[in-house]
């Protein structure tokens, strides 16, 4: 299901109890619990293209503070909070975008562009094309993918492993790949 594939993709080391499963509980008379007039604040100002495009930028300019596991942590909150809005997601993602490459002098290097996710940009896209492709995944190339899987791993399984290093005769990785002539009999 969707769930089960959006949990593990934009937190792949969550457990089963993470907090965004988890449903919103207020107190008795919601109009008057503070905890929802916050939520609904926060919202008007995540639905503020200007506000959210300042927030990113400025926590992305926190170096030390703002690590990587918090960039993907918030790229991945962000997409959940607004994965009903998909719209406005790709026009903020096509305004990140925008400022990424015109910041990281991408028109020397552009191959070196999305290569780390090493930006809130980077990583909400991989998230927006997560949402965008379930469906596709799902009903038309998921089958034939799997197959193709178990086919690669089949024929990598049948040649020689060293039992030391791990290098294989049959491997798709050039570092794991097992060099010498072995007389397998």
């Amino acid at each position: 299901d969707f769930q089960t594939f959006a949990m593990r993709f934009l937190f792949p080391s969550a457990s089963d109890d993470h907090i965004v499963l988890k449903p919103v509980q207020f107190q008795a008379g919601l109009e008057n619990d503070p905890a929802l007039k916050q939520l609904l604040m926060f919202k008007c100002l995540i639905q503020d293209k200007r506000f959210l495009l300042t927030m990113i930028h400025t926590m992305e300019a926190q170096q030390g503070r703002f690590t990587l596991q918090d960039r993907c942590n918030f790229a991945s909150l962000l997409i959940v909070a607004l994965q009903h809005e998909l719209p406005y997601v790709t026009d903020i993602l096509t305004s990140l975008l925008s400022d990424l490459m015109q910041s990281s002098g991408s028109k020397s290097h552009p191959k070196l562009l999305l290569r780390r996710t090493e930006s809130v940009a980077e990583k909400l896209l991989s998230n927006w094309l997560c949402f965008l492709l379930f469906p596709f995944i799902l009903k038309q190339i998921g089958d034939p993918l799997f197959t193709l899987f178990r086919a690669i791993k089949s024929q990598l399984e049948k040649g020689p492993v060293d039992a030391i290093t791990g290098e294989a005769r049959n491997s798709l990785s050039e570092e794991k790949l097992l060099r010498l002539q072995l007389d397998v009999n």
